[in-house]
């Protein structure tokens, strides 16, 4: 059976998971030469909720070189995290402590999903087809059982699906993921709805308060408009809740509870006009505008995992079904698109000789292991900075808040700067 799988005229891939990570890998891997089949448990496209993501601008450059991206993906930069506090003295606007310079370019999310999904056949993408196991983890040809009693073999299978990864447990079972005790609370809102647009054209605005920060920039809208009037804000907060109480504010009117994210239009009524009277109370009238008038707001539960390794045999993590960092780590997607590139290059190197895959996945097992571990330390690491102990701001200078920074964060980052 392995010198049958070794001597294929193309290496049968499976992707488990239809998302940023999933596609992209299966994009990868077809330009690898490989019979790519991906697996969706869900019926349709994903759904876009108006997200924004911020992105380094070195990969956009990367991604559009490969041709995962259109070379005019909607995108504008956002130069700067710009550390804000209300005052007294400034309970409008807020008092910027410090211009934190960075190398970003805000995206919408779903512009990013459109631009992969469009690059994977529809022939290869195949929707409501849940995947429930993988067999045969240690052997070279690794089984994929479906919902509906389907099984198929596989020279690779690749699990992109996500931070509650069936790949992951049945991999790794002792990797689980860890709570880190707060929330982030998000919406969007359309610019055409703002009093005054201007106060967010220099980049993103990061408010800190106690117990957390709050982070508002500009993404292209919907349909990728870039042009004053057609934006989006992007928001979200970071709001600190019990172990003890998670499963309560999880819980979504239905009655539902929600593992990792309340949906839109999911919260409790209570729950959200809760959190948006903590907003008044914490960010400068500005911001809090922007809270009030926003509606379908979600959540999402902060939770990383490392993991002690990427692959286990023939059978891959990509993306948030290996390392789960926190969203401070600025990873998200990209982390899954940096998997499938180094995948896709290692098996296209291996070519058709199995002996040489095998060492190809060790090496690309090792590289993504250790690189996206350190991610889950750097988001660890801004969670902790800018979240669990984070400083009173008000009294702080640009000097003040750098030093702070650089004592209480030391991994380098690939967009963020601590001096010019």
């Amino acid at each position: 059976m392995a010198e049958q799988a070794d001597t294929r005229a193309a290496l049968e891939v499976a992707v488990v998971g239809g998302s940023i990570a999933g596609c992209a890998v299966a994009i990868e891997l077809a330009r690898a030469g490989c019979a790519v089949t991906l697996f969706e448990r869900s019926g349709e496209e994903l759904k876009d909720r108006g997200a924004g993501i911020g992105v380094p601008a070195a990969v956009i450059d990367t991604l559009i070189a490969r041709d995962l991206v259109d070379g005019d993906i909607a995108r504008f930069p956002a130069p700067a995290f710009l550390r804000i506090s209300r005052t007294a003295e400034a309970p409008d606007y807020g008092r910027l402590a410090w211009a934190q310079p960075a190398v970003m370019l805000a995206l919408n999310w779903g512009s990013l999903y459109r631009n992969l999904r469009r690059r994977v056949p529809d022939a290869v993408y195949r929707t409501r087809c849940q995947v429930t196991d993988v067999r045969n983890l240690d052997d070279r040809r690794p089984r994929v059982v479906l919902a509906d009693g389907r099984e198929h073999d596989f020279d690779l299978v690749v699990c992109a699906d996500g931070y509650a990864s069936l790949g992951r447990r049945l991999l790794f079972p002792r990797a689980t993921m860890a709570y880190a005790g707060y929330v982030l609370w998000r919406g969007a809102l359309a610019e055409a709805a703002l009093d005054d647009p201007a106060p967010l054209e220099r980049g993103i605005h990061a408010l800190g308060y106690a117990g957390g920060h709050g982070i508002f920039y500009f993404v292209p809208g919907p349909d990728g408009g870039v042009a004053r009037g057609r934006r989006l804000v992007n928001w979200g907060m970071y709001h600190p809740v019990p172990a003890a109480e998670l499963t309560a504010f999880m819980t979504a009117a239905d009655g539902t509870l929600h593992e990792g994210s309340l949906p839109p239009g999911a919260m409790p009524a209570a729950t959200e006009a809760g959190l948006k009277a903590l907003a008044t109370r914490r960010l400068p009238r500005y911001y809090d505008a922007i809270v009030q008038r926003s509606q379908g707001t979600f959540a999402y539960a902060i939770y990383d995992c490392p993991v002690p390794g990427y692959r286990r045999g023939r059978v891959c993590l990509a993306g948030d079904a290996g390392a789960f960092a926190r969203p401070h780590s600025g990873a998200g997607a990209l982390k899954g698109m940096h998997d499938a590139i180094a995948l896709g290059a290692a098996v296209a190197a291996a070519g058709q000789d199995g002996q040489a895959l095998d060492a190809a996945l060790a090496a690309w097992d090792t590289e993504r292991t250790a690189e996206n571990n350190r991610l889950v330390r750097f988001g660890q690491q801004l969670g902790h900075a800018f979240v669990d102990a984070i400083p009173d701001w008000s009294g702080m200078d640009a000097a003040a808040m750098a030093a702070w920074y650089e004592s209480v964060v030391t991994i380098p980052s690939d967009y963020l700067r601590v001096r010019g």
